[in-house]
């Protein structure tokens, strides 16, 4: 295994690193997605019922996956916090988000020994995951990037995707060729449920789907290609 995505949440591997997973099997690395949870508390859109969220959602990840090309994909069942701001807003009293306690990732530091015994099986180079803040600061992220960091100690160089401007300075970009474009919003879509999630990242930041940015711990840059 050549790089690991280590997300929380199904959709993550293909909004943070669809580009990157697709070029990097076009360089001919091994990639794999590891997702910690099944995305309980995500939205439904009435195209399931709430107690079906998790197994649906599992379904989009591994179509997804599978446009990605990547060679390793395995769902943990850690629990998936609401994110903040939305815990106990009447949408989820209603059901119309999945089945979630407002308890998730944070509440589980089990999952580093759990990210950390796959890393001892699958040997990746890289580890690609959330930055310590999150990005946005969903509990979730925040504790995937923790944990992920944690257990790649010594066993993988961790790379964080990032925002084009913030507290993590972009040492690597990827700017998109048409043909993986393509391919990643293809991926996206199959994330049917969480289709007001795509289309408000859209509105917001329309040119990360094009131009992913990233930040290699120690490199100068920004440099324009991957770093693998």
């Amino acid at each position: 295994m050549d790089l690991l995505v280590v997300v929380p949440h199904p959709d993550d591997e293909s909004f943070g690193a669809g580009g990157a997973l697709l070029l990097a099997k076009k360089d001919g690395l091994r990639t794999g997605v590891l997702t910690l949870t099944r995305g309980e508390a995500g939205r439904t859109l009435g195209l399931c019922a709430p107690a079906a969220l998790p197994q649906v959602r599992v379904e989009e990840l591994r179509r997804a996956a599978e446009i990605l090309g990547v060679d390793f994909l395995e769902v943990l069942p850690f629990p998936n916090a609401l994110p903040q701001g939305r815990r106990g807003q009447k949408e989820a009293a209603e059901g119309s988000r999945g089945l979630a306690s407002g308890r998730g990732l944070p509440d589980h530091p089990e999952a580093e020994a759990a990210i950390r015994e796959r890393l001892l099986s699958l040997r990746p180079r890289y580890v690609l995951t959330f930055p310590p803040d999150g990005i946005n600061g969903h509990p979730d992220h925040v504790a995937a990037s923790r944990y992920a960091t944690r257990a790649a100690e010594g066993l993988a160089q961790v790379v964080y995707f990032v925002r084009p401007e913030g507290p993590w300075p972009v040492t690597h970009r990827l700017h998109l060729p048409e043909w993986a474009l393509a391919r990643k919003l293809q991926a996206l879509a199959q994330h049917r449920t969480q289709a007001l999630s795509l289309l408000e990242f859209m509105e917001k930041h329309p040119e990360r789907l094009w131009r992913e940015t990233f930040h290699l711990p120690g490199a100068e840059g920004p440099q324009e290609g991957p770093w693998w």
